[in-house]
C-alpha cells in the first residue's frame, strides 16, 4: 500500500459554521444511537469494577500489599498513555476507522480482566490489571469520536447525555449485581462477572453502528510513520492553528481534576465528618450516581438548546459553590447535598464537555484529539488525588497540626480553587462549530457492523 499522506488538521475557520437542523428522520432511540450510548453502560460497569470498587482494596487489604503496589502500577499505565493515546487516535484517522480499534481494545480489556479474576498471584493480577486499564483507556478515546458517526452536529448535546447518563445506570446495576455475588471476603469473585458484563452490553456498538468506509487497508508501517508525523504537526500548531483546543485541554485538565478527586475521597471525607454508617455511605454514593445519570439526560437537551459552553460554566459556578459552602461549614448534613450535587456536576460536564471537543476538533484528526481529552482526563485524575487533596491535607494534618476533618475541609476550597481556575480559562472560548462534519452517515435501521 503506498504510504498515505499525513492528515494535517486544517486551521479553524474565523466565521462560525451553522448547524443544520438534525434531519428529519433522525431518532434518538433509533438502534444505532443506542447502541452507541450502550457502550457507556458497559466501560462503567468496568471502570466502578476495577478502578474504583474491588482492584485496590483486594490488592491491599485483602492480599496485604502495600498501597504504592497500585500506585506504581497506575504510573507505569499512565506514562505508557502518554505517547499510546495520542499516536492510535492518529493511527485510526490515517486509516479512517475507529471501530476495528475499538473492538480490539475491548476485547483485550474484557479477556484481561477474566484473568485477574482467575489468576493465583497478585503480581500478576497487578501486572494483567495494568494491562486492562491501558486496554480500557484506549478504547474510549475510540469510543468518544463516534458520537459523530451516530447523531447529527444539531443532536450531540441529546446523543451525548444519553450515554452519559446510562453510563451512570451502569454503575448502578453493576454495584447491585457485584453487590449480590462477590463475598465480603473475597473481592476477586467480582472480577469475571465484570468482563462478562462489559462484553454483553459492548457488544451492541459493533453490531448495529457503522463508519464509513477506511482510507487504509491495515496500520502498516507506513501509516504509523504518518500518525506519528501527525502528532507532531498537531503539537506543533497547538500553540496558533489549535489555540483554541489547547486552552480547552488546559480549563480540563483544571476542572476534572476537582471532580474526580472530590469522587475519589466522597467517603473518606464523610468518615473524617462521623454520624456516617456503611449504609449512610453507600445511600450518599448512590444518590450521587443516580443524580449524575439525571444530570446527564438533562444536560444533554440544554447543550442543545444553549450549547454546552454555557452549559458547562454553568455547572462548573455551582460545583465551585458547593465545594465551597461544605468547606467553610464542615456540616455533615451538607454531604447530603454535596453527594448528590457531585453527582450532577459529573454528569453535566461529561456531556458537554465531549460535545464541546468534538466542536473543536477538525473531522480528519479527529481521533488524535480525543486521544488527547481521554489523556488529560487520565493524567488530571491522578494529580488530583495525589497533590490537591493529598498534599493539602499531608501539608496542613501532617505538617501544622490540624485535624484530619480541619485538612479535609480546607481541601475542598483547594478544589473549589482548581474548578474556578478551570472556569477561568475556559470563559473566553467560543463554542460556535468550527469545521463541517460529515461523518453522520444517517439513521439506518439496521446498520451493518462496522468492526
Amino acid at each position: 500500500m503506498d504510504a498515505p499522506t499525513t492528515s494535517h488538521a486544517p486551521a479553524a475557520s474565523n466565521q462560525p459554521v451553522t448547524l443544520p437542523p438534525a434531519p428529519g428522520g433522525f431518532r434518538i432511540f433509533s438502534l444505532p444511537v443506542l447502541s452507541w450510548a450502550m457502550y457507556d453502560f458497559a466501560n462503567t460497569i468496568f471502570s466502578f469494577a476495577v478502578i474504583t470498587r474491588y482492584f485496590n482494596e483486594w490488592v491491599i487489604e485483602q492480599n496485604g500489599r502495600p498501597d504504592w503496589h497500585v500506585g506504581l502500577m497506575s504510573f507505569i499505565v499512565g506514562i505508557v498513555l502518554l505517547t499510546a493515546m495520542p499516536a492510535m487516535g492518529a493511527i485510526s484517522d490515517q486509516l479512517g476507522r475507529r471501530l476495528p480499534f475499538l473492538a480490539a481494545f475491548t476485547l483485550a480489556c474484557v479477556a484481561a480482566t477474566g484473568v485477574i479474576g482467575a489468576v493465583d498471584s497478585v503480581t500478576v493480577a497487578l501486572v494483567v490489571a495494568g494491562l486492562a486499564i491501558f486496554c480500557y483507556q484506549l478504547a474510549l478515546s475510540m469510543y468518544d469520536p463516534l458520537l459523530a458517526t451516530v447523531a447529527p452536529p444539531a443532536a450531540h448535546g441529546r446523543v451525548s447525555g444519553l450515554g452519559v447518563g446510562l453510563g451512570y445506570v451502569g454503575v448502578l446495576v453493576g454495584s447491585l449485581v457485584l453487590t449480590a455475588l462477590v463475598p465480603e471476603d473475597d473481592y476477586q469473585a467480582a472480577f469475571l462477572p465484570t468482563a462478562l458484563m462489559f462484553l454483553v452490553f459492548a457488544l451492541p456498538i459493533f453490531l448495529f453502528v457503522r463508519e464509513r468506509g477506511p482510507r487504509g487497508s491495515r496500520p502498516d508501517r507506513h501509516v504509523v510513520r504518518a500518525a506519528m508525523r501527525q502528532v507532531v504537526t498537531t503539537v506543533s500548531h497547538i500553540r496558533d492553528e489549535h489555540r483554541a483546543t489547547g486552552r480547552f485541554l488546559i480549563a480540563r485538565f483544571l476542572y476534572v481534576d476537582a471532580i474526580a478527586t472530590v469522587i475519589a475521597f466522597m467517603t473518606v471525607y464523610m468518615d473524617r465528618v462521623g454520624s456516617f454508617s456503611e449504609g449512610d455511605r453507600t445511600l450518599v454514593l448512590g444518590l450521587a450516581m443516580i443524580a449524575a445519570a439525571i444530570g446527564g439526560f438533562v444536560a444533554g437537551s440544554l447543550v442543545e438548546r444553549f450549547g454546552p459552553r454555557a452549559v458547562l460554566r454553568g455547572i462548573l459556578i455551582i460545583a465551585a459553590i458547593t465545594l465551597v459552602v461544605a468547606g467553610v461549614s464542615g456540616s455533615a448534613t451538607l454531604v447530603w447535598v454535596l453527594g448528590p450535587a457531585v453527582g450532577i456536576t459529573l454528569g453535566g460536564v461529561w456531556t458537554s464537555d465531549r460535545v464541546f471537543m468534538l466542536r473543536l476538533s477538525p473531522p480528519a484528526v479527529r481521533g488524535e484529539f480525543f486521544g488527547i481529552y481521554n489523556l488529560i482526563g487520565k493524567l488530571s485524575s491522578g494529580f488530583g488525588p495525589l497533590v490537591l487533596w493529598g498534599g493539602t491535607v499531608w501539608l496542613l494534618h501532617s505538617r501544622s497540626g490540624w485535624s484530619e476533618l480541619a485538612a479535609s475541609r480546607a481541601a475542598l476550597v483547594v478544589l473549589a480553587a482548581a474548578v474556578l481556575a478551570g472556569l477561568w480559562v475556559l470563559w473566553p472560548l467560543s463554542d460556535e462549530p468550527r469545521y463541517e462534519d460529515h461523518d453522520f452517515l444517517g439513521d439506518p435501521e439496521g446498520a451493518g457492523a462496522g468492526a
